[in-house]
């Protein structure tokens, strides 16, 4: 038998079913909208899931934008109660946090009501104490080969010593996560897996993303709803996460642990360096041990966080780059390797 778990983990989320006409309203101006906008953008995910979590019920989802008496108005109930005064909602970048409060056992399920909408959906339970003290390794991923998922681990694993991965899937149409799971089984890499189906629009780009010059980062959701979601389901009371997209391996000075880097600290922050797709063979596949070439000339902008979730107050906003509200130590020789040529349909040609 394995020694490690993989497991997918179920959500609830709360949606505005097609047959009623509420409908979020993008925030950006038409002449910023490139003709895709409305196709990616999500205008009727209320909330991504709906957990019990240290006496309180957290269903956060995108900002409401026109939708506010859903909540303001609505009427919510756990196991047919009514507990609509005891909804809290806090603003963040791109992510309406919600909470019913001052719950003492977990309910079976949640009603929400308003006017001619209703929405029952049911409540899970949090993952706290599997996460407690273990060193997390954290993604967000899209249709990413098998055995790059696979390298990236085993490069975490072997170099970072993580014991267990938090691993969101978001929408991807070239395996289910059954396949992915049943892959990572036969492999048995002796590290725990839980993988999340998060199947929402991740949104319009902002930027030069956009198509449109310098339009502001404005309607992309789905991430930062990740985060808060890892945070109060997961993370919380782990040792330390590492934040990495699929391409990206973290070096440190000596390969060192970056956990061993992060002791004493709140989070580390730290540059990345792209590694050009010039194969050292040209007749080996696409793995990342067949890339090491970096250019002086190309530059990269964004830092990337390795962080302590419980010396960070959890009231703070995770975000992809920084951590909100809190200043993250970096340290000289650590830096974080971003492949080229490990990608799949990305924003942008690399070569």
């Amino acid at each position: 038998m394995p020694q490690h778990r993989i497991e997918i983990v179920k959500i609830s989320p709360c949606i505005i079913p097609e047959s009623v006409s509420y409908r979020r309203v993008p925030p950006r101006p038409a002449h910023l909208q490139p003709d895709d906008y409305n196709d990616k953008f999500d205008f009727s995910t209320l909330s991504f899931d709906t957990f019990f979590s240290e006496n309180k019920i957290v269903f956060s989802g995108p900002p409401l934008y026109g939708l506010e008496k859903l909540i303001e108005q609505g009427s919510f109930q756990l196991d047919h109660q009514d507990y609509s005064k005891n909804v809290a909602v806090t603003h963040f970048d791109r992510l309406q946090a919600n909470h019913i409060q001052n719950i003492d056992q977990q309910p079976n399920e949640l009603t929400w009501t308003y006017e001619d909408l209703t929405i029952h959906t049911t409540i899970n339970d949090n993952f706290l104490n599997e996460f407690k003290d273990k060193k997390v390794l954290f993604t967000l991923s899209k249709n990413n080969k098998f055995e790059w998922i696979y390298d990236w681990i085993l490069f975490y694993k072997k170099y970072h010593d993580i014991d267990t991965v938090l691993f969101y899937d978001n929408n991807s149409d070239n395996y289910t996560l059954d396949e992915l799971k049943t892959y990572l089984l036969e492999k048995d890499i002796n590290v725990d897996v839980y993988l999340v189906p998060w199947n929402f629009k991740y949104g319009p780009q902002g930027g030069i993303y956009s198509g449109k010059g310098k339009t502001p980062w404005d309607s992309d959701y789905c991430q930062y709803g990740m985060f808060e979601h890892a945070k109060h389901r997961f993370l919380k009371y782990s040792a330390g996460v590492i934040n990495a997209d699929i391409d990206e391996l973290i070096i440190t000075p000596n390969n060192e642990s970056i956990f061993k880097l992060l002791a004493g600290h709140q989070g580390l922050l730290y540059p990345g360096y792209w590694i050009q797709s010039i194969a050292l063979d040209p007749n080996q596949e696409t793995r990342f041990y067949n890339y090491a070439y970096r250019s002086k000339a190309d530059q990269h902008t964004d830092n990337k966080w390795c962080i302590n979730p419980s010396k960070i107050d959890d009231q703070i906003q995770w975000k992809v780059h920084s951590i909100r509200k809190t200043t993250l130590k970096s340290i000289k020789g650590v830096y974080y390797a971003h492949f080229k040529a490990i990608n799949y349909n990305w924003k942008t040609q690399r070569i």
